[in-house]
């Protein structure tokens, strides 16, 4: 049975899931004194910080995940190719390589050529320079995959629904913090810092991101399938 796009997607939110329940104190019950201690070899305060950033990251990973996965499962069932990928720009040295490729298989034996098979790994190639993350950039991958104007719907299919305006604040405003995280290490932004002063990134907070993500996710899956 197929990995899906959506099961890639539901795969990388329980990964996030999972680096946020990492950073949950371990903590266990002295029976002597009647207070907490940490279990040796548990992580820092600080690193349980870190794994919930991290949580935050691989959920959003988990839309751009699908997104990609979803462009590529439908790159051949188009009976006329959507414009913005029929004008993706393509290394040439890549497609010289590709007609290569193909060229050798055409000539082998067994005789198995398989052209669409190369032009597929060269378009999964390109879009790794494309990210899908923002409300803009998950708008052109639907449009990249031929689906156009979702965003009512998928709002729709969201618990509480939500309208496009509001989509858009909420998940452009989780993909900042994110780039906050793998762009700046999430340190706060201080004229004259004086030490690795970062950013607060609680568990509830975490949370929230994942589980809007995840229903994001969810609803583009209902709305496309």
């Amino acid at each position: 049975m197929s990995f899906t796009p959506h099961d890639a997607a539901v795969h990388a939110i329980g990964r996030a899931k999972g680096l946020l329940e990492g950073a949950r104190l371990p903590a266990a019950r002295n029976s002597r004194s009647g207070g907490l201690f940490r279990r040796r070899g548990g992580p820092s305060s600080a690193a349980r910080a870190d794994m919930r950033r991290l949580s935050v990251v691989m959920a959003v990973a988990a839309l751009d995940t699908y997104m990609h996965r979803f462009i590529l499962e439908r790159v051949y069932t188009h009976d006329r190719l959507p414009k913005q990928l029929a004008r993706l720009d393509v290394d040439f040295g890549q497609l010289l390589e590709q007609a290569d490729a193909t060229g050798a298989a055409a000539r082998a034996t067994p005789y198995q050529p398989r052209p669409r098979v190369g032009v597929k790994r060269l378009l999964r190639d390109r879009l790794l320079r494309d990210t899908f993350q923002t409300y803009e950039g998950v708008s052109r991958a639907l449009h990249l995959a031929g689906r156009k104007k979702e965003w009512p719907e998928i709002g729709q299919h969201m618990n509480p629904e939500r309208t496009p305006d509001e989509i858009k604040e909420r998940l452009n405003a989780i993909v900042i913090r994110r780039n906050q995280i793998v762009h700046e290490g999430d340190y706060a932004r201080l004229e004259k810092p004086q030490g690795p002063r970062r950013n607060e990134m609680t568990s509830r907070q975490a949370r929230s991101d994942i589980d809007f993500i995840e229903q994001i996710i969810n609803a583009i899956h209902r709305v496309v399938s």
